[in-house]
């Protein structure tokens, strides 16, 4: 018999992330599937277990589906009492932006009220999936799933999706609530290291995930056909970035800033943007006066089939990012022999190795970008020698093969009980 796996992801309720992405409750409950989560999922409800993932709201617009995609149930319920009331009163009044200040109380209180509950605790126990598998540890939605999970005698795992110690909330609580965990997967070395020597956790009960790429799908194509299906003149060189148009975490502005001076030097590099966001429209300004007609937003593109061809339009994806797990979109670009130049944050170095299948900054270091910019700009045939290692190393360490081997160690150990002997 499969296991029944009930999910958790990181926002406290819905209306805190996915609305700002135009995505209603309808099409998340049934259809749509751009995170690392869905793909996660999905390997995990064919190869597995049957999954339930659980989705607070402050107004449940619909109580169950099942998703189209992953072919999990969706199960909507409302968070607890306190939290939509605090909620409202954060958010509601007119004056509420005097309050921005304090954000991190509000926060980190709000992460624990959304799941402590009478009502939500009773409905687990009614549910009594065998394993809990939670977005991330950072919150205070972790520490009460533990606080149920060992009340249940439910195992619980949970993975790593960028957080940093410092920016935890309820961190007090972390270095006992971490450990309590069955099994932990994370997003790379450096994440790993960190949970082994700062919070105690056994390296028998770790592992490595990152976002599960098709790599039948994101694969290297004829430049000169994806240019053609995207409509782009073949004989420019384009660069990429794709993501969440989120700027203070994405930094897609300085992008734009350092883009800018390679314009002026580079006649024929043009800057794709492929994402949308809250700060869509001011990064649209800001490029129509820096660097007008050599920037061109795509929106957002949900089908694998057309990203694929955007890629291997390509020379390089860039991120800027101030944080990060491991993207998604690192994987779709070495899937597709694309390079990448980033910020070195979260796992992003452990596929992304200077001089050998991209560039790394620090995050925040804009002139250090700026000469990774001028050095892929003056230097095309060195991006023609990546190509094939880093199509070599997506095949490794991102194919859904590899992340089913990598999903089933946690949960198999688990599952058999074995995961603290």
């Amino acid at each position: 018999m499969r296991p029944r796996i009930a999910f958790f992801d990181y926002p406290d309720v819905f209306e805190d992330f996915y609305p700002h992405y135009g995505v209603d409750q309808n099409a998340f409950a049934t259809h749509w599937h751009n995170t690392g989560n869905h793909a996660w999922l999905k390997v995990i409800q064919e190869e597995i277990g049957e999954v339930t993932w659980f989705v607070s709201c402050l107004i449940p617009e619909l109580k169950q589906s099942k998703h189209e995609y992953i072919g999990c149930k969706m199960h909507f319920f409302s968070s607890s009492w306190l939290h939509r009331l605090l909620w409202w009163l954060f958010y509601k009044p007119s004056f509420s932006w005097r309050w921005k200040r304090f954000y991190r109380t509000f926060a980190t209180i709000a992460s624990y009220l959304s799941l402590l509950s009478f009502s939500f605790f009773r409905t687990l126990k009614k549910e009594r999936p065998d394993i809990l598998f939670v977005q991330d540890y950072c919150s205070g939605r972790y520490d009460v799933l533990i606080f149920f999970a060992r009340l249940l005698k439910i195992p619980i795992l949970t993975f790593h999706s960028g957080s940093k110690p410092e920016k935890y909330l309820g961190k007090f609580l972390k270095r006992h609530t971490i450990p309590k965990a069955d099994w932990i997967f994370s997003s790379g070395e450096r994440e790993l290291n960190q949970l082994i020597t700062k919070f105690n956790v056994s390296p028998h009960r770790l592992n490595i995930i990152r976002p599960p790429i098709d790599t039948s799908i994101y694969k290297p194509l004829l430049r000169e056909q994806a240019c053609a299906f995207m409509g782009l003149n073949p004989e420019k060189r384009y660069w990429l970035f794709i993501g969440r148009l989120e700027d203070d975490i994405k930094r897609v502005s300085a992008i734009l800033d350092k883009f800018q001076l390679i314009a002026n030097e580079f006649f024929d590099i043009n800057l794709l943007i492929v994402g949308t966001g809250k700060d869509e429209q001011k990064l649209k300004q800001m490029a129509e006066k820096l660097v007008a007609d050599r920037v061109h937003f795509l929106g957002w593109i949900a089908d694998d089939s057309k990203k694929a061809w955007v890629y291997n339009v390509a020379e390089c994806l860039f991120l800027a990012s101030m944080r990060e797990g491991f993207p998604t979109v690192i994987g779709e670009a070495f899937s597709c022999g694309i390079p990448v130049a980033s910020s070195q944050v979260g796992a992003i170095d452990d596929l992304v190795i200077p001089n050998k299948s991209g560039w790394l900054f620090l995050p925040g270091d804009d002139e250090a970008m700026y000469h990774c910019f001028c050095d892929i700009a003056a230097n095309p045939a060195i991006l023609n020698r990546m190509r094939p290692i880093v199509r070599s190393m997506a095949e490794e360490m991102v194919s859904i093969e590899a992340m089913t081997i990598a999903l089933k160690k946690g949960f198999t150990a688990v599952i058999n009980g074995i995961a603290h002997e």
